[in-house]
């Protein structure tokens, strides 16, 4: 039986249009599969040896429309009681950061630094003399400020005494240069006690930095001497 043309433009036109439409779907697939090494990845095909393997398909909005639950990475573990603890406020009100080191990794990290820095105990009693030294120095400059203050202030308590059993009263500038004179010897004291409590600190932490070195000393001789007599 003979078909009509326009009969057969209509089938032409239903065969094509189907064809594009499929060709449309297909293209508008995406396939997401992971490699051996973890890695995820996005095409519009299948590799040849993943076509059997857990692969996920997406279509043309994103949108997963076959799901392989494999590929689906598994969700975040539930936070612990500890992790939900909130760290104590600083003076801000603002929640303190987490420490990013354990206490104990702390101690080994400020121990191998320690052990790096300094070859021998003399060297750790070196250093702190060098900062001692360092003290000493500002020291002498504040007490030559200040002998030469006292001697002004002395001579200025002279002149105000010569005046008064003159029986004259202390003149303005006399008692300005001693009010002056005695700030001055003030805020040099306060600079001399705190050099003090300088140098008292320093000595506490290089006797720390002393005592954990010929601690961590010791251990590393033990575990060397052990290692030698397992070895003979």
């Amino acid at each position: 039986m003979e078909l009509k043309e326009p009969l057969i433009n209509t089938l032409i036109s239903i065969l094509v249009a189907g064809a594009l439409a499929a060709g449309a779907a297909s293209a508008a697939e995406v396939y997401r599969w992971v490699d051996e090494n973890g890695e995820v990845h996005y095409s519009e095909s299948l590799p040849p040896d993943f076509k059997e393997k857990g692969h996920d398909v997406l279509n043309s909005s994103g949108l997963v429309i076959d799901e392989d639950v494999s590929q689906t990475p598994p969700p975040p573990p539930e936070p612990t009681a500890e992790d939900k603890k909130e760290l104590p406020r600083d003076k801000s009100g603002l929640p303190r950061p987490k420490a990013l080191y354990s206490e104990a990794e702390l101690q080994r990290r400020m121990d191998n630094f320690l052990m790096l820095r300094y070859d021998s105990e003399q060297e750790i009693i070196d250093a702190m003399n060098v900062e001692i030294k360092q003290l000493e120095y500002d020291r002498r400059l504040l007490q030559t400020t200040r002998a030469s203050m006292l001697d002004s202030f002395q001579g200025e308590v002279r002149e105000a005494a010569d005046q008064q059993r003159a029986g004259k009263q202390v003149s303005d500038k006399v008692s300005k240069d001693l009010n002056q004179l005695h700030s001055i010897l003030a805020e040099n004291q306060v600079s001399l006690d705190a050099l003090e409590k300088r140098e008292l600190s320093i000595r506490s932490e290089f006797d720390k930095q002393l005592v954990r070195y010929r601690y961590l000393q010791e251990e590393w001789d033990g575990d060397e001497s052990g290692g030698e007599s397992g070895g003979n």
